[in-house]
């Protein structure tokens, strides 16, 4: 390619924009080519899991730590803790998801990780999919604040956050010493942008928080 300047004619400079338009048309074809190449290579599979036909029940995971309470034909369920299972005949589980599809959504209710092929085909996430495991809820109380702020930083789904503040205050109003700690409530103060601002005024006698009556 020839270079131009103020001396060049007219006819210089237009041959040379020519020249770069058909250098820039000839890359575009290029990263198009390059780009459909690396499509054909990305085959995204579809999720196929093979429902049991001889599944009789299904396992049901409450993941919440308030109370909670579902009714279906000929049954009704009382949660009251987080991680309880329950064994239901498969007829009602579906009747359950119908009723209460946006509890499995917001991830109230989730499948045990043995019913797979059952949260596949009703596109609802298992325990292990959705939940935060009970174990590692538990052991909060014996968690140090580097590895308190570890674990949140790496939860990213607000779900499993809002499952931590939820586990955390209601193991606070308990009255649970592992958790009325002052440098564990500022630390979840700070990460939750002032979530836990109450608690500090009862740690500091500003304020008392009263078990919740059910």
């Amino acid at each position: 390619m020839g270079k131009i300047n103020s001396k060049s004619t007219k006819a210089e400079m237009e041959a040379y924009i020519a020249e770069l338009e058909a250098k820039l048309k000839s890359k575009n074809k290029e990263e198009i080519k390059e780009t459909q190449e690396v499509q054909k290579e990305i085959v995204v599979q579809p999720r196929y899991v093979e429902v049991q036909k001889n599944r009789d029940d299904v396992t049901l995971v409450y993941c919440s730590d308030s109370l909670g309470y579902a009714k279906i034909s000929n049954m009704e369920l009382n949660f009251t803790r987080f991680g309880e299972q329950f064994q239901i005949p498969r007829y009602q589980f579906d009747e359950l998801v119908g009723k209460y599809r946006s509890w499995f959504d917001r991830g109230i209710l989730a499948v045990g990780s043995d019913c797979v092929d059952i949260a596949v085909a009703k596109g609802i996430p298992t325990v292990d999919e959705f939940a935060l495991d009970s174990k590692k809820l538990n052991a909060i109380g014996n968690m140090s604040s580097t590895e308190i702020e570890d674990l949140w930083n790496h939860t990213t789904r607000i779900e499993h956050k809002r499952s931590i503040v939820t586990f955390v205050k209601r193991k606070f109003i308990d009255g649970d010493p592992k958790y009325h700690n002052r440098e564990k409530i500022d630390l979840f103060n700070r990460l939750t942008n002032g979530g836990f601002n109450r608690e500090q005024d009862e740690l500091s006698g500003r304020y008392k928080i009263h078990p919740t009556e059910m």
